[in-house]
């Protein structure tokens, strides 16, 4: 990919190509070859996501056996779950990365979850993180958008302040310089321009299927991956 087509994928997803100065120290070790732990953290749409599983083969192909991958996401759940159980899916495996999302399930009327609510669990997921080891990178992501599907599962209209909850992140990301992968404006975009691509990519209203997961939020996750090893391995 060049240089041109990866600034347009994490403006995208709400980073330029400098926002993963953050990351030099994880993209540095990479590089010098030490073991490194990833964990994911999330709902279903980690859990479940092709993304993830292609994200899991980038790191073996490029940096084989040296990196041990843990997806930690629990389908259904919300923030509340997330922080009652951040040690045993994200402490206990002392990671050096770790992506989490929840807003798109603290954001389903099911949950009745307050908005402020949902920035508490984040600060308090990121705390506990920060504490065992600041050094640990850290990056939030907002995901997909939603749509009522035939299914009668209200994947959007159950989600009336999915925008607030996403904002959660997007404010506390710019609040402590943490990196941000916004993939809601591409999926949003992809939404206005052309539905019947969009509803194909996500058939049941919220998950999206491989071929989506992987034309958009794996796109940008893996600009900014290689973004990231671009940086080291250009001694910058």
């Amino acid at each position: 990919m060049t240089t041109k087509g990866k600034s347009i994928i994490l403006a995208l997803a709400g980073l330029s190509l400098t926002a993963a100065a953050p990351a030099q120290d994880f993209f540095k070790k990479l590089n010098a070859g030490e073991p490194q732990t990833v964990v994911l953290y999330g709902t279903s749409l980690t859990a479940e996501g092709a993304w993830a599983t292609a994200m899991r083969q980038w790191f073996d192909e490029k940096y084989p056996g040296q990196v041990r991958f843990i997806n930690s996401g629990g389908p259904g759940q919300n923030s509340d779950w997330g922080w009652q159980n951040v040690k045993t899916k994200v402490l206990d495996h002392h990671p050096d990365l770790v992506l989490i999302e929840f807003s798109y399930n603290d954001a389903h009327e099911k949950f009745n979850l307050p908005v402020k609510r949902g920035a508490e669990n984040l600060a308090k997921i990121v705390t506990a993180i920060q504490e065992q080891n600041p050094a640990t990178l850290i990056v939030l992501q907002i995901m997909n958008a939603a749509w009522d599907a035939p299914n009668g599962r209200k994947s959007l209209s159950a989600r009336p302040r999915l925008d607030a909850f996403n904002d959660n992140y997007r404010a506390f990301a710019k609040e402590h310089g943490l990196t941000l992968l916004d993939h809601y404006p591409a999926w949003q975009e992809l939404k206005k321009k052309q539905p019947q691509k969009f509803q194909t990519y996500i058939p049941d209203g919220t998950h999206p299927d491989k071929t989506g997961s992987l034309a958009v939020t794996w796109a940008a996750i893996k600009a900014w991956l290689e973004d990231g090893v671009a940086k080291v391995e250009g001694g910058k």
